[in-house]
């Protein structure tokens, strides 16, 4: 988050323009400048000492947690966020490689923390939160030796002096194959890619920027500050309600707003969105994370106009490609081209730059690039590459670089199968999925590779038409890829009603599991009983 000097211009500059909207909540520049000046010297005042500062936090997006995280930026104190819809296990893992001195949650979320053994006996200070999930919280501390939001904004403003540590920014890995990998990086980034986002899409200051994501994902807090940092206007958003979504754009005149695909995708399937492309003034919106399938893509160009961009980014590589509207709507598939300051190569099993059209691995050299995990050693490659010699991260994602110069991603880190160590990739399996959300009987899908009693290992295509009348020819579609694309492995097709997501757009795969599981069991159950009546008859 922006630091209070910033702030603090900005309300000298335009003293009644809104800064933060969080439901029917306003702060404008001015009365945001005072609550982090408060907020920043009672946080000063109860820092432990002696030890690297480093806050974490675990809670929903609310007005509290922007004052807290600009105050944290104030008193160069890095604040990372937690997911709070992962495991205990997952959260002690996640909190022992970055080892806090500040934890800062909310009612709703603080339970996590307690199951994960946090803070336990540690030395940390708990700052607590009201949340937008309790208008009644008690103002009091609610355990002992912790400090509430409203303790913090009752002191009187100060001078303040930032904490004497080097630069450190961290952020988490999604953790999706277990454990979330602490990302570091020793220099920040964040003025060179501000500039380089200014000149390529004209922000400025009268934008009025929709977060939709939490903002413990790195998208989240880097987005909102771009427009924090210009003077612009942030509005807090429900992610999981589309119609208050829509009333905001209108509302409150958003212009930009990043939505991972599940959110966008639930906006413009909801009938409030239908005349948005008249009645807003939305200029810019950014999905990621996964592709969106062409049924998205034309979708939203009919409701919200041309204002679709998709990028490819990584918390290890920061912002890699984007691909605007009008070249989204010919080549769907398509990540973009590298960003000012990243070069893209594929790379085959021995890790040789591959020609354009070919499949392989995909390495990224850039001024965003991650220094080092706490945990783990990240695959760096020194790769010389058109009379330069740069060091390149190699990912888990494998793709297609076409004769365009745009990067087509075929799997992602996540996906059905993983690529490991330099082991060659599984290309059926890996376009699987991608060709799936292609299919224009299909609004969403995921692929999962299941052990399934009787059967063994056995290609699960879970799958949510387009609608009712496109059940009965999706699912023979979907299996003639399945069949097509890996033919090694028996398929199962199963039709659900939608995909689960996390809030950052990661399919949530155990309760998916579960569900499809569910409906194979009642699939092989109402075969049995068929075959039954049959012998009996």
């Amino acid at each position: 988050m922006i630091k209070l000097d910033d702030i603090r211009k900005h309300a000298a500059r335009r003293p009644d323009h809104v800064a933060v909207v969080d439901r029917d909540f306003r702060l404008t520049w001015t009365e945001l400048a005072e609550q982090v000046a408060r907020v920043a010297t009672g946080l000063a005042d109860h820092l432990p000492a002696e030890r690297p500062a480093r806050a974490a936090f675990m809670s929903c997006n609310s007005w509290e947690l922007v004052v807290v995280m600009a105050a944290c930026a104030t008193l160069g104190v890095p604040c990372i966020g937690l997911d709070y819809t992962t495991t205990p296990e997952a959260t002690a893992g996640a909190l022992e490689q970055l080892q806090p001195t500040v934890l800062i949650s909310t009612p709703l979320r603080r339970p996590l923390l307690e199951r994960s053994g946090w803070p336990g006996t540690r030395d940390v200070l708990s700052i607590h939160l009201a949340g937008p999930e309790n208008d009644d919280y008690d103002t009091g501390p609610a355990a002992p030796g912790a400090v509430c939001f409203q303790a913090l904004a009752a002191y009187e403003p100060a001078p303040t002096t930032p904490v004497e540590q080097p630069f450190t920014a961290f952020s988490f890995t999604s953790g999706t194959s277990g454990i979330p990998k602490l990302v570091i990086r020793n220099s920040s980034f964040e003025a060179r890619r501000l500039s380089d986002l200014v000149d390529q899409y004209s922000f400025d200051e009268d934008d009025v920027h929709m977060v939709t994501v939490p903002l413990y994902h790195s998208s989240g807090p880097g987005w909102a500050r771009i427009f924090l940092s210009l003077g612009g206007s942030v509005v807090l958003s429900p992610y999981e309600d589309a119609e208050k979504m829509a009333e905001l754009i209108v509302a409150e005149g958003v212009s930009t707003t990043l939505m991972v695909p599940p959110v966008l995708n639930r906006l413009i399937s909801h009938p409030a969105s239908e005349h948005l492309h008249k009645t807003s003034r939305l200029r810019f919106l950014l999905s990621g994370g996964r592709h969106l399938n062409r049924w998205v893509i034309n979708q939203t160009w009919d409701r919200l106009g041309p204002v679709l961009h998709l990028y490819y980014g990584t918390t290890e590589t920061g912002l890699n490609t984007m691909i605007g509207p009008e070249e989204l709507h010919v080549a769907p598939a398509r990540s973009g081209r590298p960003m000012p300051g990243s070069t893209i190569l594929v790379l085959d099993p021995e890790h040789r730059p591959l020609p354009k059209g070919q499949l392989g691995r995909i390495a990224i050299a850039s001024y965003q690039l991650m220094d080092s995990y706490a945990s783990a050693e990240p695959d760096f490659l020194m790769i010389e590459h058109a009379g330069r010699t740069q060091k390149y991260l190699l990912t888990g994602d494998s793709g297609v670089m076409d004769e365009g110069g745009r990067i087509e991603l075929s799997a992602r880190n996540d996906g059905v199968t993983k690529a490991e160590g330099r082991h060659p990739l599984d290309v059926n399996i890996f376009a699987l999925e991608d060709e799936l959300t292609g299919l224009p009987c299909v609004r969403e899908t995921a692929v999962l590779k299941v052990d399934l009693p009787d059967e063994g290992p056995t290609l699960v295509a879970a799958f949510a038409p387009i609608s009712p009348e496109r059940e009965a020819s999706g699912s023979r579609a979907v299996l003639a890829a399945c069949l097509r694309r890996a033919p090694q492995l028996p398929a199962r097709v199963v039709t659900v009603p939608e995909i689960p997501y996390s809030p950052t757009g990661k399919v949530r795969t155990a309760q998916l599991l579960s569900t499809v599981l569910d409906l194979i069991g009642q699939e092989n159950a109402a075969s049995a009983a068929d075959r039954m009546e049959l012998t009996t008859a």
